[in-house]
């Protein structure tokens, strides 16, 4: 039997909606994901640092990925080597960052969100088969009702509405 494929969520950030964004990463660390990667594209004015801080703060089981860190000026290295020791404590150790934590073993693969839990079920196996450690998916509610329901064939009485 092959080892469970983890599941990990890629958070886009949310210009001007910080505690929707925390919403969002708390939510799915609840439901279980396995990882949670920042995607600050787009921009570079944040510090992914800072942001994986507030984000260790809400979450507690889930792995948090921040993108790479820039190089710090010469005089300001020191400054950044604190900084990534105070944000491993504050996450309890939670913290990874990329470009330093990549491991053959244990490879990641960006992928899609299927469309339905067939095609979703399909995916898990495909990536077990191929022998991925984890698949990264974007943010969508349809995946965090995945993972808080994971057995569910898709008959959600309690979602359905009465018309009168």
């Amino acid at each position: 039997m092959s080892e469970r494929v983890r599941i990990g969520v890629r958070l886009g950030w949310r210009p001007g909606d910080i505690g929707g964004w925390l919403a969002d990463g708390s939510a799915y660390d609840a439901a279980g994901a396995d990882a949670l990667w920042l995607d600050l594209d787009g921009h570079p004015d944040l510090d992914p640092l800072a942001l994986v801080a507030a984000l260790s703060a809400v979450t507690y089981r889930s792995l948090l990925i921040a993108p790479a860190v820039p190089a710090a000026e010469a005089g300001r290295v020191r400054d950044r080597e604190r900084l990534l020791e105070t944000v491993t404590q504050v996450s309890r150790g939670r913290l990874r960052v990329l470009g330093a934590f990549e491991d053959e073993d244990r490879r990641w693969v960006d992928t899609l969100l299927p469309d339905g839990r067939a095609a979703w079920a399909a995916t898990l196996a495909e990536a077990a088969e191929l022998g991925h450690y984890g698949l990264i998916v974007p943010a969508d509610a349809r995946l965090l009702d995945l993972l808080r329901n994971p057995g569910d064939p898709g008959q959600r009485r309690d979602l359905e509405l009465s018309v009168g």
